[in-house]
């Protein structure tokens, strides 16, 4: 029982996250299914969410694939014990879509995380999700310039302007003599 319930979370990250064949979610998970997870269905992740259903995780899958395209997720470590499976798993992929209030950054992320799951009967009827959202965050923030480099933007812009105010001069007094 413990190796198939592993095959099954095998699936889910080969072939649901990774390759985004949603038709899958139908073969492997229960009607019921609920996920507990860092970000919200609809990509917020201002608060803690759950996912309910299929058709909820369909729409999580494609919010995930959207944003990263290139997304990828392995799987570190998988331990079974009866209907419960844990695996410890690193995605990764580069921001290129919108993903719930976030604009695209073109940054590439890479986040571990968790996931215990409850398999009964052959399908996944419920799973815990954990991964540092603040971490995915922060590796998607726009990269701040400390103030002495604003300052040295800002004197490359003057001196660029004083330089072609120059080259005006030089060039309307030679067409002057």
């Amino acid at each position: 029982m413990s190796d198939t319930n592993k095959m099954i979370l095998g699936r889910h990250f080969n072939e649901v996250l990774n390759q985004g064949h949603l038709d899958v979610i139908d073969e492997i998970y229960a009607d019921g299914y609920v996920l507990d997870a860092p970000v919200q269905t609809e990509g917020s992740v201002q608060a803690h969410g759950e996912t309910h259903g299929r058709d909820g995780l369909k729409k999580r899958v494609t919010l995930f694939r959207t944003a990263f395209p290139d997304i990828h997720f392995s799987m570190d470590n998988v331990i079974a014990e009866g209907d419960q499976v844990v695996v410890q798993y690193t995605f990764s992929g580069t921001h290129t879509g919108q993903f719930g209030e976030l604009e695209p950054t073109g940054k590439h992320i890479s986040v571990l995380g968790m996931l215990i799951a409850l398999v009964k009967d052959g399908k996944i009827e419920s799973a815990v999700s954990v991964f540092d959202s603040g971490d995915m965050m922060h590796q998607l923030e726009p990269e701040h310039k400390s103030s002495i480099h604003n300052f040295v933007d800002h004197l490359t812009g003057r001196l660029h302007d004083f330089t072609e105010a120059v080259k005006k001069t030089t060039s309307s007094h030679h067409a002057v003599s």
